[in-house]
């Protein structure tokens, strides 16, 4: 009787519900949806060893976790909606998303459930079964199909919340997905996009296939849509841009991020697992032929916002790495814009430093520097052009290319810091064809430690710091200047396609009395973590391993 009457008396409250959270505190009364031991147990199996440690360690696996994240619950800045349309679903895949939500460890929430025109008898038993009795949720249905856009669409226009939780009708949300993103709004009240880390559910609903993102990337999301699901935006933004758009279904997600982030850089990443994607014969997450027509929305979306910002290129989709992996061509500057800096092939006499000072030519009018080792030779004729050609890119200041000695082994694929203030080069010694983990050998991305004997620099940049810093005299004085450049706000960018050769494994060194030094100047940004990187990997391993001792609780 008494929770009848709670459902009743928070039902009456909600019906003139709007965006302003005061109203959402009366959602504390209402009696939560807890999960059995026994659900958070098998929805915390994974079918991966290492991963299933790491669940373990980092996320909600028992009803005392839970209940503890319960009561760290408080009403958010900005009232939230999660928004799913539904389109004959099956069953059980539709009810443990229902549960999903039901059972987050918030009450803070609305779910707006969007019923794109469903055939199946089934899906329609479930949207009217008890399971959706609960006055947060709200059901619309569509007469007839609108597609995914069209129903996503319209459920954000019926959203009274200030954000928008997007949630497929196959997936799963973490325990405490609302409560994460709500603590993030409370934190950072002006933020406009929130995402975070995921993983995959196998057929037979088991956890694997982890994503382990880095922070806000704006040249990896060129290379394909890294940040898609838990997404999260402000309801104005995405109505200021038009909301989805048909057009680009398959890729809907990824042409509504291009579009939204040419109106704000308020973009927030949360490093934890927030969102379960689910495999199934239907969906592109175990078989991406099963909708080959969402690849190339996605091509068309990335090309399309290349044009809307005016910049000249052509798109392609990748064919050596998994579907939904592109390539940003861009037009090659010509040689005579770049001056060359050819170190010598032996130590260098009075430091790398005060080597790459002296041959600068300070009253040069040519744009773009490269620095290079004269033993790191381009594969190709416009393989410097090629690595330069994306410093023409607003707000990108460095630029750095793959290595790989005689053999065809990876040398330099992009580099991690530490937080001690280590270099780890990914996947170092493997062949050339190895992508890696999310493909961070062979895609365009953003990353903070460029090659120190093959990277290139805007005169612009090079000039605004004025050079490498006299404290440093080796390679550290590159890394250090490259920190300099992102704390100026420049971005840096690894172009794989820009491919040199020469360099041995053991020619790059890193002295440690610099490395005592680099820490103690960038001690604090080195903490905070190497936002090119995620915290739930490893700081030892090359290979993008879980660091798997750490202990975080996760939801």
């Amino acid at each position: 009787m008494f929770r009848r009457a709670c459902r009743r008396f928070i039902g009456a409250c909600l019906r003139p519900l709007t965006a302003s959270p005061s109203q959402w505190r009366w959602l504390r009364l209402y009696p939560s949806a807890v999960p059995n031991e026994t659900l958070l147990r098998h929805w915390a199996e994974s079918e991966w060893p290492d991963y299933q440690l790491w669940i373990e360690h980092n996320t909600i696996v028992t009803q005392t976790q839970w209940f503890e994240r319960h009561r760290q619950a408080t009403a958010p800045n900005a009232a939230i909606s999660i928004v799913t349309p539904v389109r004959d679903t099956p069953a059980e895949i539709l009810r443990q998303c229902i549960l999903s939500v039901r059972m987050q460890t918030s009450p803070y929430w609305e779910w707006i459930l969007v019923d794109d025109a469903s055939r199946r008898p089934e899906t329609k038993a479930v949207l009217a079964s008890p399971l959706c009795r609960d006055p947060r949720i709200r059901i619309f249905s569509a007469a007839s199909p609108l597609g995914i856009s069209g129903a996503t669409n319209l459920g954000i226009a019926q959203a009274r919340g200030e954000f928008i939780v997007f949630l497929d009708h196959d997936d799963r949300l973490a325990w405490d997905a609302v409560q994460s993103v709500a603590e993030v709004l409370d934190t950072d009240p002006g933020v406009d996009i929130i995402y975070s880390d995921r993983d995959m559910l196998s057929p037979g609903n088991k956890r694997f296939m982890h994503l382990m993102k880095p922070d806000w990337s704006p040249e990896t999301l060129l290379s394909g849509n890294y940040i898609f699901h838990l997404m999260a935006y402000r309801r104005r933004l995405v109505q200021q841009v038009g909301g989805l758009r048909s057009a680009y279904d398959g890729s809907q997600d990824y042409d509504l991020i291009l579009r939204c982030m040419e109106y704000t850089d308020r973009i927030r990443h949360i490093p934890r697992v927030l969102y379960h994607w689910r495999q199934h014969g239907a969906s592109v997450a175990l078989n991406d032929e099963s909708k080959a027509y969402a690849f190339d929305a996605g091509r068309r979306a990335l090309q399309d916002a290349l044009q809307r910002r005016g910049i000249t290129a052509k798109v392609i989709e990748r064919h050596d790495l998994w579907r939904g992996h592109y390539q940003v061509r861009l037009p090659l500057p010509s040689q005579k814009s770049i001056q060359r800096i050819l170190l010598p092939p032996e130590k260098i006499p009075g430091g790398y430093r005060n080597a790459v000072m002296a041959m600068v030519d300070s009253s040069g009018r040519s744009p773009y520097l490269l620095i290079r080792r004269a033993t790191v030779v381009p594969v190709k004729p416009e393989t410097e052009q090629k690595l330069v050609s994306w410093l023409a890119l607003e707000g990108v200041g460095i630029v750095t290319g793959k290595t790989v000695d005689a053999a065809d082994r990876l040398v330099y694929a992009g580099a991690v810091l530490t937080a001690a203030g280590r270099i780890l080069r990914p996947y170092r010694g493997f062949p050339v064809t190895e992508p890696g983990y999310m493909a961070v050998t062979a895609i365009e991305r953003n990353l903070s430690a460029p090659d120190p004997y093959c990277v290139a620099i805007r005169r612009e940049v090079w000039n605004q710091l004025e050079g490498l810093d006299p404290d440093f005299q080796g390679p550290y004085a590159l890394l250090d200047f490259a920190l300099r450049a992102l704390a100026r706000g420049w971005r840096i960018v690894f172009v794989p396609s820009a491919v040199f050769r020469g360099e041995k494994l053991s020619d790059v060194t890193f002295t440690e009395s610099e490395r005592r030094k680099f820490l103690a100047r960038w001690g604090q940004w080195l903490r905070k973590g190497d936002p090119a990187y995620n915290p739930n990997l490893s700081q030892s391993s090359e290979y993008y391993e879980l660091a798997v001792s750490s202990v975080s609780g996760q939801g």
